[in-house]
């Protein structure tokens, strides 16, 4: 009898226990980001997107800009009068943009943000030109390797 249940503690023991199956996992590890490579891309976007403005280019803006992109402008006098007047140009109706960043933060392989200030300047009704301050946060997204403004919102408190 000792040995019946001796025999049958066994086989529990082995019925019970986990079938380990060998299994091998490779994990892929990106390589490290390059910082200073992805600010300095993300530096040539943002004189790309003041330059294509200040020459004209507004068709060439579309190419800066994620296929998805939202903004949202300042508000005030000066600002819904530029908008006003530049409809035809679209959502950046700006003759000329100073962009001066104070932080740009690149959040992971496809995501960042640049916080700052900006100088934008437009001609009035009268050929004035008028210039306009802003605090602006745009986020940015890597689209097919490179950096797009996607969302970017503006405030016209300074600061």
């Amino acid at each position: 009898m000792k040995r019946i249940g001796l025999s049958l503690l066994t086989v529990m023991l082995f019925a019970c226990g986990e079938v380990k199956e060998s299994t091998t996992t490779q994990e892929t590890v990106a390589p490290p980001m390059d910082i200073e490579k992805e600010l300095a891309a993300i530096t040539e976007l943002r004189t790309e997107f003041t330059t294509a403005l200040k020459e004209g280019r507004y068709e060439d803006i579309g190419k800066l800009v994620t296929p998805d992109a939202k903004t949202k402008h300042p508000g005030g006098l000066g600002w819904d009068e530029m908008f006003a007047l530049g409809q035809e140009r679209g959502r950046f109706p700006y003759d000329s943009i100073i962009m001066t960043p104070t932080e740009t933060i690149i959040m992971n392989d496809s995501m960042a943000y640049d916080w700052g200030t900006s100088r934008v300047y437009y001609t009035n009704k009268d050929d004035a030109v008028v210039e306009l301050q802003n605090s602006f946060l745009a986020i940015l997204k890597r689209v097919d390797g490179g950096w797009k403004l996607h969302r970017e919102v503006g405030s016209s408190t300074v600061e």
